[in-house]
């Protein structure tokens, strides 16, 4: 029904290597995934335990070189989230997982008013979570089987990035430049991954907390296949908010590429604070449930 707008080698290449712009800040992943274990039942922590366990040492020195820890540092599934962005600079991985590249994004065309199932056939974050929730619920405790389980952890909390479902021509918000620096992010993408989460000023165990505190309050559906194109549709509608400065719409909606530097109004942290707060808790209680049913 529609076609789908990848991004060219170029673009790709800079998608997967400009960091820390691309994905989620790791501190965003270790949340997601620290939250959604701590709320695991106990079986489902030990199979969890039990597929890190799995994890060869290599791979564990990179997911450890990747949060400045000790090589040696037993793996927790919060640490291990980052694992897929972890690989990227070294090159015997970039040749194994090379493939995962776009799965970490989705790109639509501008005129999409709504992300539906017909927005993605393979190679698309909504894919990669069918992909490896299906891999990690037929697979036996294995280093296959951990990937799975990694890549998982890693998509949920892309999925809810909002600038994870938006548009290839502008690196999904990577090209979106500011005219005045906010903090130490420079673009919008960039912004969504790490400023706007340290504007909140909060320790990761205040984060915690207050997730913790709003938990009960939430509820989740069980998972089903359908839900990844409700939660990237959630994203999608979030980015094509005026407020959200990335789209000049249209009156045929469509999404027209802001012209030159954008200026974040005075409040734009304050309004979008609890917005991001509630995409943290939305993945982590869907990654959860995922699991639980998958484990």
């Amino acid at each position: 029904m529609f076609k789908i707008l990848y991004c060219s080698l170029f673009f790709s290449g800079l998608m997967v290597f400009s960091q820390p712009s691309f994905a989620l800040a790791k501190f965003g992943h270790n949340i997601v995934c620290q939250l959604a274990f701590d709320h695991l039942s106990a079986s489902k922590k030990q199979n969890v335990i039990e597929l890190l366990q799995t994890v060869p040492k290599t791979h564990q020195a990179i997911i450890n070189h990747y949060n400045h820890l000790s090589k040696n540092t037993p793996l927790t599934f919060a640490n291990a989230c980052t694992w897929a962005d972890a690989i990227k600079p070294h090159q015997k991985s970039q040749a194994t997982f090379k493939q995962y590249q776009s799965w970490h994004y989705l790109n639509v065309p501008r005129n999409l008013v709504k992300i539906t199932q017909a927005s993605c056939s393979n190679n698309c974050l909504p894919q990669a979570i069918l992909h490896h929730q299906q891999q990690l619920k037929d697979s036996s405790v294995s280093w296959q089987s951990a990937q799975a389980l990694l890549f998982l952890g890693h998509w949920l909390a892309d999925i809810h990035q909002p600038l994870h479902v938006s548009y290839a021509s502008d690196l999904g918000g990577n090209k979106i430049t500011f005219a005045k620096k906010e903090g130490q992010c420079n673009n919008l993408h960039w912004y969504w991954d790490t400023c706007l989460i340290q504007a909140a000023k909060r320790t990761k165990k205040q984060w915690l907390a207050s997730l913790n505190a709003q938990w009960s309050k939430s509820y989740t559906a069980p998972y089903q296949a359908k839900h990844v194109w409700q939660w990237a549709d959630e994203s999608y509608q979030l980015i094509r908010a005026p407020r959200f400065q990335y789209c000049q719409l249209t009156n045929q909606q469509v999404c027209l590429r802001p012209q030159g530097k954008i200026r974040l109004t005075d409040d734009y942290a304050e309004y979008y604070l609890p917005v991001i707060e509630q995409q943290l808790l939305n993945a982590s209680q869907r990654l959860t449930r995922i699991l639980e049913q998958s484990l």
